[in-house]
């Protein structure tokens, strides 16, 4: 039987130590997103910060899914 365990209750860091997840960096891991429309420079500035502020407090062990939305809108 599967156990379910809520979101609240684990952490990135755990899922990653458990299951081995790595950070997928190779730009054809998802082929589909070659598909998205070129990005202003303004836009690519605004999505390396926010890359750059997520990659950061992934670093911690604990990360709520408010403090993901306070990365991504800040």
């Amino acid at each position: 039987m599967v156990q379910t365990i809520p979101t609240r209750d684990i952490s990135l860091y755990e899922l990653e130590e458990k299951f081995g997840l790595q950070l997928a960096t190779d730009i054809n891991f998802f082929p589909e997103w070659t598909e998205i429309p070129t990005l202003a420079d303004g836009e690519q500035k605004a999505m390396a910060r926010v890359k750059s502020n997520y990659l950061n407090l992934n670093k911690h062990r604990l990360m709520s899914e408010e403090a993901v939305k306070m990365v991504v809108i800040i």
